[in-house]
């Protein structure tokens, strides 16, 4: 019997072992889900949505289609970026479901799931709709885990990778672990914006008239190579082309739009700096540029116009066959021309906050695109090299000999006739102290004796010639008249 009573605690104890382990089971699967291939929105009407509306607990957007253009409604019906709903529209369509997983209510703040306004865990809500404005679907988008937009997931979240938690209302407590991350799903209307803007390629002039903040000023190029040039160039004024480098195009991005009745006194568009620019391909702009606007860009608006010649001029001696295939190039490149213009101007009713640095160079003033005069430098001061000044001696000191030169035949020393100018002897005329006194045996030392060669010749000083000889040296001697004792 103790035997037998063995095999059953034995045997009981391997089912309750078996009972948990199942339990467990059931209790992980219930939390992790199951590894499934499902694509649950495949026969999703994607062709069938007109409207999205994206919304999470800071901001809103409307995109919907008006006159088959998708417009930003938050916008005033700015256009929209059509290639980024047709990417999140087929993104819905391919959604692939990495996990399936069966949650309750108490765990959707752990997910962010929770729908905008009902809690601080709210995720991302997307609703589409038709024409009519009947909802197709609606899904709120959680918690993203791996990758660098992760938000932080724990390991429990879910696998290793990348993807995003997303909630369908429409089946209770079901929630599906995508392989996507859908970054497009953002509810900042700023962000739906469709960004093409104005692309000036060729700039050949521009014009930056005088304004409160400085004179103004006018560059142009004789062809797209040439370099700037100063137009009206007053005397000394010098181009500084590296200040105006970055005219050569005009092609501005912007974070955001304001409708075109935004009183001027909100934008500082009513003291605007206006710049004319003209391109080589005869479009022709007038740009206003206001005030500061958030995240460093500035208000904006401008017109645009274009002279666009109706055929092209044929060279000499085309043939048939040239002249076609020139004429289909010109054609082509006129329509390309023209739907640019088309497009530009529709963007006139609009106020821009356009970045600013490519601003920067349209607001200097003329001083400031001017190359700076280089200072005059000052002198450098006299260095004490032991010699006399140039006034305390009759003649100069001499420069290095140059052996070149014959010493020339010993001659009479020179009359009072032929001194030095009085100039030179001026500081002679007074008495001099024994200390400084010269004799006539007193000859220079040969450091500054002065040789034919570097001797120059003051007026009235007798010529190299007459004072090279050593006999009729040194032609520094005071004069008779000056030296004691004679």
């Amino acid at each position: 019997m103790k035997r037998q009573q063995l095999y059953f605690l034995i045997g009981a104890a391997l089912v309750l072992a078996i009972a948990g382990t199942i339990f467990q089971l059931v209790r992980s699967a219930g939390w992790k889900g199951e590894a499934t291939d499902l694509e649950p929105f495949a026969k999703l009407p994607v062709n069938s949505v007109e409207k999205l509306v994206i919304k999470s607990s800071k901001d809103k957007v409307t995109l919907q289609k008006a006159s088959d253009i998708w417009t930003v409604a938050e916008r005033n019906g700015y256009p929209a970026d059509f290639s980024k709903i047709r990417e999140l529209i087929t993104s819905l369509w391919e959604f692939k479901v990495v996990r399936q997983l069966d949650v309750g209510p108490s765990q959707f703040g752990r997910l962010n799931i929770v729908a905008p306004g009902q809690g601080d865990h709210s995720g991302v809500e997307l609703d589409l709709n038709d024409a009519s404005g009947k909802s197709i679907k609606s899904l709120i988008f959680g918690k993203t885990f791996g990758g660098e937009n992760s938000s932080g997931a724990d390991e429990e979240d879910g696998p290793s990778g990348s993807g995003r938690f997303v909630y369908d209302p429409s089946e209770k407590d079901k929630v599906y672990l995508s392989k996507e991350n859908f970054y497009t799903v953002d509810a900042s209307p700023k962000n739906w914006l469709d960004k093409d803007f104005i692309r000036a390629e060729g700039v050949k002039e521009v014009e930056r008239p005088s304004s409160s903040n400085g004179d103004g000023w006018k560059v142009s190029k004789k062809d797209e190579k040439a370099a700037w040039e100063l137009v009206d160039a007053k005397p000394g004024e010098t181009l500084n082309t590296s200040a105006v480098a970055s005219l050569g195009a005009f092609s501005p991005n912007f974070e955001d739009v304001k409708p075109a009745n935004t009183p001027d006194s909100e934008t500082g568009l009513n003291k605007a700096v206006t710049v004319n620019l003209e391109t080589f391909d005869g479009f022709k702009y007038t740009l206003e540029i206001g005030g500061e606007a958030p995240e460093q860009s500035r208000f904006f608006r401008f017109k645009v116009s274009a002279d666009l010649p109706a055929k092209r001029t044929a060279e000499p001696n085309e043939s048939p066959d040239d002249k076609k295939k020139k004429d289909d190039v010109f054609n082509k490149q006129q329509e390309t021309l023209k739907t640019r213009l088309a497009a530009e101007q529709k963007l006139q009713n609009w106020i821009f906050e356009v970045e600013s640095y490519s601003l920067e160079t349209f607001l200097k003033s003329r001083k400031d695109i001017l190359k700076q005069a280089s200072p005059t430098p000052a002198p450098k001061p006299a260095v004490n090299t032991g010699v006399l000044p140039k006034s305390a001696v009759p003649l100069p000191l001499a420069a290095t000999p140059t052996p070149a030169v014959s010493p020339a035949p010993v001659v009479p020393s020179p009359s009072p006739e032929t001194s030095a100018t009085p100039e030179a002897t001026a500081p002679l005329q007074t008495t001099p102290t024994p200390e400084t006194t010269r004799t006539p045996e007193t000859t220079p030392s040969p450091e500054v004796t002065p040789t034919p060669e570097t001797t120059p010749s003051p007026e009235g000083t007798p010529s190299p010639e007459a004072s090279s000889s050593p006999e009729a040296v040194p032609t520094s001697s005071p004069s008779p008249s000056a030296t004691p004792g004679t």
